[in-house]
């Protein structure tokens, strides 16, 4: 069942141990206000000014580059609860380097970063708690990358793989483990072809490692054959 608007505040990082009420202060001081976006939508495009980010309330989002060549670059897919842009409003940047696209219908609560960059706001207590779930998202956000550059400095696809599912069995604690992504996500996430990644899965199925169905996945073991 889904999570209530004020339920996923609650229990996101970015209000950890707040009350209801110091949460809505906290919304009014970041001018906060909420928006839908069909799928498909822009919510940023690459260039766009940057002025705030956003946490999902409901839905899912990609967030995507494109390198000179034209090459699609996932950088993340970000499921309800969760913050994006949250490292480009604090940094500063001016225009955004990424782009972030609905893949389903979905809700955004956006947050003005103005007051983020006025050194007076971390004065007030609450907002120097806020501050300091901030950077822990922030930190979190940034070993999440570390994860990705370890599975794309993989060569090959058996050990993008390996390293990509001990890398969410050490995150949801369990052999069997549940994906928030298609086949084609799970290619690009992994920097490869959508058949030749079906097709090597299938191979580690009859070699014993893993066994799978759809997007659930139990693993037997890590060793390569």
């Amino acid at each position: 069942m889904p999570q209530s608007k004020e339920g996923i505040l609650h229990n996101s990082v970015l209000f950890a141990d707040m009350t209801p009420s110091e949460i809505e202060r906290l919304c009014t001081l970041l001018c906060a206000f909420e928006r839908h976006y069909q799928r498909g939508r822009h919510l940023i495009s690459a260039g766009d000014p940057i002025s705030g980010f956003g946490l999902l309330l409901a839905g899912a989002i990609q967030v995507f580059m494109d390198d000179v060549d034209g090459n699609h670059i996932v950088m993340a897919d970000v499921s309800p609860g969760s913050l994006f842009a949250e490292a480009m409003a604090c940094t500063g940047i001016k225009e955004s380097p990424i782009t972030a696209v609905a893949t389903a219908n979905t809700a955004v609560l956006w947050f003005h970063c103005a007051p983020l960059r006025d050194g007076a706001f971390f004065t007030d207590p609450l907002c120097a708690r806020f501050g300091v779930n901030l950077l822990r998202a922030v930190s979190e956000r940034s070993l999440r990358f570390n994860d990705r550059i370890q599975v794309l400095s993989k060569k090959s696809i058996r050990e993008k793989l390996i390293t990509f599912f001990s890398q969410q069995v050490q995150q949801q604690k369990s052999l069997q483990i549940t994906l928030n992504m298609d086949r084609s996500t799970m290619a690009d996430y992994l920097g490869v072809e959508r058949t030749a990644l079906s097709r090597e899965l299938s191979r580690m199925q009859r070699d014993g490692i893993l066994s799978f169905h759809k997007n659930r996945f139990l693993l037997h073991h890590a060793r390569e054959s």
